[in-house]
């Protein structure tokens, strides 16, 4: 009886087990540790990105709310137009001390010292121009101790406001040049 078959005595063939997803091969794992570092970068420049467009925000509101003050202030005809006048210089000056403070922060003891014609210079040098030191924002110069108010409120509303709009733009572009300086030390 050997005319049996001898290969009808093998075995069947076994075919391996699908190939798993689980456990990942160790590239995927990199590229997972990469994405999510994108993602924390990516959250974070997002987030600078929110809290300086707040803290614009918050300057900017708050000159509008000392012309505001100006204009109620001398609404009454019993109003002192004067004090009005250089209490709204005060606090112009106020908030364009603290956006140079916030802005420029490598100079920070230097521009809290600045008053009077170098505080002006300043606000020219980081404006572009002489709008400050020559133009409507001279009045800041003696701030609330000139005895008397002689400036234009409306010129000198839209010089401030441009002036933290340039300063909030320039901060952003530092943040942007301060990753490509450290691209090109590397």
């Amino acid at each position: 009886m050997e005319s049996e078959d001898p290969l009808s005595q093998l075995a069947d063939i076994h075919l391996p087990d699908p190939v798993s997803i689980w456990p990942l091969a160790p590239g995927w794992w990199v590229l997972i540790a990469l994405f999510i570092m994108f993602l924390i970068w990516l959250s974070y420049k997002a987030f600078r990105r929110l809290i300086l467009h707040k803290r614009l925000q918050a300057a900017q509101d708050e000159l509008a709310k000392a012309i505001d003050v100006y204009r109620a202030s001398t609404l009454s005809a019993d109003a002192d137009k004067n004090k009005a006048g250089l209490d709204y210089l005060y606090a112009v000056n106020t908030v364009l001390n603290r956006v140079a403070l916030f802005t420029d922060s490598r100079q920070q003891r230097e521009i809290a010292r600045l008053s009077g014609t170098p505080w002006l210079e300043y606000l020219d040098q980081s404006y572009g121009g002489n709008d400050f030191s020559e133009g409507l924002g001279k009045v800041l110069a003696e701030g609330q101790y000139r005895p008397i108010f002689a400036g234009e409120v409306e010129g000198l509303y839209t010089l401030a406001q441009n002036w933290i709009s340039s300063r909030y733009t320039q901060k952003k572009q530092q943040s942007g040049q301060k990753k490509s300086n450290i691209e090109v030390m590397a």
